[in-house]
C-alpha cells in the first residue's frame, strides 16, 4: 500500500496544476483573438500581428515598455462601412459657382415688334455698353414706340485708337442710324498707356491727360453738333484698389466735359459699391433683393447687374426727355434726315433736312387752306354769326402770328363776345339766356316774311 505524499508536496502539485490551467486559458484566448482577426477580414489586425513577434504574457497583461500602439478599430466593423459617409456631401457649403447660378439669373423677356416710326435709342461703347443695351432692351420690351439699337466694340476705348477710333467711326454711325438719342459707355478699358505716334505715355502722366481730354472733347463735340440728347454712363468700379481708383479718376475727367457739351452724365458708381465706396460682388437688384451683380473675374456683369445698369440709364432718360411719360414728342424726330459733315475749316456741322423753298413757313397763316369761313354761335341772340375778322389775318411773318404773340410776347388772343374767355364788365344785357338752335335758311325766310306782314298790319291799323 502506497504511502500518502507529504502535505507540502501535495500543495506544490496543486499550485502547479492551477498555474498550468491559467496559462492554458490565457493561451486559448489569445489564439482565438488571432483567428478571429484573420477570418473577420480585418487586415489591420492581421498586419499588426505579423509586423513583429508576439508579445509575452506579461506584455499582454501589463503593457509593453515601448511606445503605445495606435488604437485599433473595433473587430466587428468593416473598412467599407467606415469610409462611406453619404450625409457629408449634403452638409457641405455650396461653391461660389453654384451660388452665382441660383442668384444671378433673371427671366428673359421676348421683345415685342417695334413700330416703324419708333424712337431710336443708340447705345455705343465697350462691353459695359453691350450690357446696358441688353438690359435696356429688356426694360423697353413692351413699349413699341421705343427701339434700342447698339453699335458696340467690346474691347474699345479712347486710348487705343489703333484698334478702334471712335472719333472717326462715330460720324458714320450717327449718319447711318439717325437716332433720337445716344447713350455712350467708354472708359473702362482705358487703364493703359496711351500711344501718340511712336511715343507711349503712362496713365495719369501729363501727356496722357492732355491727349485723353482732347479725345473726350472730340466725341462730345460730335454729339453736340448732332443736336440730339446724349447720355454718358460712368465707368463702374472694378475689383482691386488700384483698378477702382483708376476708374474714379477717369470718371472725374469725363464728367465735366460731358456737362459742358450739354450732355447728361449718368453716375452708376454707388449701385456697385458698399457704403465705404468699395467694390462689391453682390448687392441689391432693382427690386431690392440681394443677388450677384458681378462675375467672378471682377470686371463683367451678371444678367442682374446688366439689368441694374439699364435701370440707371432708363431713369435718367425719362427724367431728362419725358420718354414714356406722354411727352416723348419733345425728342427730335428721326424722320428728319439730317447728317453731320466736316467743312473745309475742319469743323463739324449738322446739314439737313432739305425743304422746299416755295413752301410757306410753318405757322405763318392763321387759317387752314380750303376751310369754310369761320363762324361763331352767339348765345345771346341764339344766331350763327360770322366770326369777327382778326386784324392780323393777312400776316405772313413769324413775329406777327398768333402763336408768336401768345407764346413769345405773352399777349392774349382776341376774345369773342359771349365766349368763356370774355371777361368784359359790366356784362352785356341779355334778353334770353337760353341757348336756341340756329334756324335753317327756309325757316329764316318764313320768319322774315311773317315779321314783314306783321309790321304792315300794324302800320295799317295805326293809319286807320
Amino acid at each position: 500500500m502506497t504511502a500518502p505524499l507529504p502535505r507540502d508536496r501535495q500543495f506544490g502539485m496543486a499550485r502547479r496544476l492551477v498555474l498550468l490551467l491559467l496559462v492554458a486559458l490565457l493561451s486559448a484566448g489569445f489564439v482565438a483573438t488571432d483567428f478571429g482577426a484573420t477570418f473577420s477580414g480585418d487586415p489591420s489586425a492581421l498586419a499588426a500581428s505579423k509586423k513583429k513577434d508576439r508579445p509575452g504574457i506579461f506584455d499582454r497583461l501589463f503593457g509593453s515598455k515601448d511606445e503605445p500602439r495606435a488604437a485599433q478599430p473595433p473587430r466587428n466593423s468593416s473598412p467599407s462601412k467606415r469610409r462611406i459617409l453619404p450625409t457629408r456631401k449634403k452638409t457641405t457649403t455650396p461653391t461660389r459657382n453654384t451660388s452665382r447660378k441660383t442668384s444671378s439669373g433673371v427671366a428673359v423677356v421676348n421683345v415685342d415688334e417695334k413700330d416703324p416710326n419708333a424712337r431710336r435709342i443708340l447705345i455705343i461703347g465697350d462691353f459695359v455698353g453691350d450690357g446696358i443695351a441688353w438690359g435696356l432692351d429688356q426694360a423697353l420690351a413692351r413699349e413699341p414706340k421705343l427701339a434700342v439699337i447698339k453699335e458696340i466694340n467690346a474691347p474699345s476705348g479712347l486710348v487705343r485708337q489703333d484698334t478702334y477710333d471712335w472719333n472717326k467711326e462715330l460720324l458714320g454711325v450717327l449718319n447711318q442710324e439717325n437716332p433720337d438719342m445716344v447713350v455712350v459707355s467708354l472708359g473702362v478699358n482705358d487703364r493703359q498707356d496711351l500711344r501718340v505716334d511712336k511715343d507711349r505715355y503712362p496713365v495719369r502722366s501729363e501727356e496722357w491727360l492732355a491727349a485723353y481730354e482732347q479725345r473726350v472733347d472730340a466725341v462730345t463735340d460730335t454729339l453736340k453738333v448732332y443736336g440730339r440728347p446724349f447720355f454718358w454712363v460712368s465707368a463702374p468700379p472694378l475689383r482691386g484698389e488700384d483698378a477702382t481708383s483708376d476708374m474714379a479718376f477717369i470718371n472725374g475727367l469725363i464728367e465735366p466735359r460731358v456737362t459742358k457739351a450739354g450732355g447728361h452724365f449718368i453716375d452708376v458708381w454707388n449701385g456697385f459699391t458698399n457704403a465705404s465706396g468699395q467694390y462689391i460682388t453682390t448687392g441689391p437688384d432693382i427690386e431690392g433683393q440681394v443677388k450677384a451683380l458681378r462675375t467672378s473675374d471682377g470686371i463683367n456683369f451678371t444678367s442682374v447687374g446688366k439689368q441694374k445698369l439699364a435701370y440707371y440709364v432708363e431713369r435718367d432718360i425719362r427724367r431728362s426727355t419725358g420718354m414714356g411719360a406722354g411727352t416723348v414728342e419733345l425728342v427730335a424726330s428721326s424722320t428728319q434726315a439730317s447728317t453731320i459733315e466736316i467743312g473745309l475749316d475742319g469743323k463739324k456741322r449738322l446739314v439737313g433736312p432739305v425743304i422746299s423753298l416755295s413752301d410757306p413757313p410753318p405757322g405763318a397763316s392763321l387759317t387752314l387752306a380750303g376751310a369754310p369761313p369761320p363762324v361763331v354761335y352767339d348765345p345771346i341772340s341764339g344766331q350763327v354769326m360770322p366770326a369777327p375778322a382778326d386784324p392780323l389775318q393777312d400776316a405772313v411773318t413769324e413775329a406777327e402770328t398768333a402763336q408768336y404773340r401768345l407764346v413769345v410776347k405773352g399777349e392774349s388772343l382776341a376774345t369773342l363776345p359771349g365766349r368763356v374767355d370774355d371777361f368784359a364788365w359790366p356784362p352785356s344785357q341779355r334778353q334770353n339766356q337760353s341757348f336756341q338752335a340756329p334756324p335753317a335758311e327756309g325757316d329764316a325766310a318764313d320768319e322774315s316774311a311773317e315779321a314783314a306782314s306783321d309790321e304792315a298790319t300794324a302800320e295799317t291799323a295805326a293809319a286807320n
